[in-house]
């Protein structure tokens, strides 16, 4: 055997395992990024589902005389469709509000064009979220006979928090199986592809790539401390959101403030602050709709803007409010308790860009700051004209 051939086959085998290994790591990588996308999408739903129906009627759910279910005396939860409809259209996932054990609406229709949902996940759900108020996440479970993956929510009543139901929120696993039949055939071809040419540059490549991607990624979209959006980003997506808006849609921005953030670094440490952070980050993104961009501008402070809301849903931002404000002053971390923040809410249905309605949010924070703090204040565009004349009468 010649010493170039001799070269070549050992210079072959390891670029080979090198480039097995990396296809079974990056398929395997690859698969466990789709079920936590997926994971986080189908979640994302169902809170979205649970805040709408929490937006809809007042009171506790209950079986009326009439067999259906309702939320108070006010909303018809067996009859109203437009909920699980509306959000199947938006996101292509199915929702099913489980009154206890039972499927008292969906979006799924069986066969017969019926709304129909029979899971082989139910023992689970009343195990799991029914009895102990879990949230479940299922890889694979059958609907109808058909395979799909599931993300189940409790629903709790309002009066004493005991979990009434559920809702689910799932996705059938056929186009999710066919992505990753079809990652597999292109990265097999590609591999055989560019091990002819050359295993080395590949090698390179990739980790460059990689790096590169993840250093643009992480670092220019990303808050380190509370993976939301930072002040840039947010700004990015807010704006390009205002200006794609439908012309009935009413833009809504809110601005939170933590009160007296500096005593708790300075009383328990700036350790504590940044999980006091921490925690708060994750209270917006499990209020706010899986729509809403949210993102930490800088130190204490956060905002959320809310994208296709209308006339008919603004009060919903002062409800989240109040939610925050509550969920604040139940946070325990560490040693530190009872939080607050002020809250300023800015909307407008007029077509005003971000900077106007920016300023209109940050002048209901300064007027929820003026009102003792712990509070949220609303100004709409139709107080721009006074806003800004109180404003440049201030700063002089």
């Amino acid at each position: 055997m010649k010493y170039s051939t001799k070269m070549l086959i050992a210079n072959s085998i390891p670029i080979i395992v090198f480039a097995v290994i990396s296809l079974i790591f990056g398929f395997m990588q690859f698969q466990s990024s789709l079920y936590t996308e997926r994971e986080g999408n189908l979640k994302s739903t169902a809170l979205a589902a649970l805040a709408l129906y929490s937006s809809h009627g007042y009171g506790d759910y209950g079986r009326k005389d009439d067999g259906k279910v309702w939320r108070g005396m006010n909303f018809n939860v067996s009859e109203e469709t437009s909920v699980v409809d509306d959000l199947k259209k938006q996101t292509n996932v199915d929702i099913t509000f489980f009154f206890k054990d039972v499927p008292e609406m969906t979006s799924i229709f069986d066969n017969d064009g019926l709304r129909r949902v029979d899971t082989e996940a139910l023992e689970l759900i009343k195990e799991n979220t029914l009895k102990s108020g879990t949230q479940l996440w299922c890889k694979s479970t059958k609907i109808n006979g058909v395979r799909c993956q599931a993300f189940i929510i409790p629903i709790r009543q309002s009066s004493n928090n005991s979990v009434t139901g559920a809702i689910m929120a799932s996705q059938s696993l056929e186009g999710f199986e066919n992505t990753i039949e079809d990652y597999i055939l292109t990265t097999m071809a590609v591999m055989f592809v560019v091990l002819a040419a050359a295993g080395v540059f590949i090698r390179w490549c990739v980790n460059r790539f990689s790096q590169e991607f993840y250093a643009v990624t992480d670092k220019s979209k990303r808050d380190l401390l509370t993976g939301l959006l930072n002040k840039k980003s947010f700004e990015e997506e807010t704006v390009n959101a205002i200006a794609t808006k439908d012309t009935n849609d009413v833009s809504v921005l809110l601005i939170f403030d933590f009160d007296n953030f500096k005593h708790v670094n300075d009383h328990y440490g700036h350790q504590i602050g940044d999980e006091v952070l921490k925690a708060f980050a994750n209270i917006l993104v499990r209020t706010f709709r899986a729509k809403d961009i949210i993102g930490r501008i800088g130190g204490d402070e956060f905002m959320v803007f809310m994208p296709g809301m209308t006339k008919e849903t603004l009060r919903r931002s002062e409800e989240i409010s109040q939610e925050i404000l509550k969920d604040l002053d139940d946070l325990e971390v560490g040693p530190a308790s009872h939080f607050s923040c002020s809250i300023g809410i800015g909307t407008d249905a007029s077509g005003y860009q971000f900077a106007q309605l920016y300023m209109l949010a940050d002048e209901a924070l300064y007027e929820s700051k003026e009102r003792g703090k712990a509070c949220y204040v609303r100004f709409a565009a139709e107080d721009f004209k006074d806003l800004l004349a109180t404003k440049t009468e201030r700063h002089g």
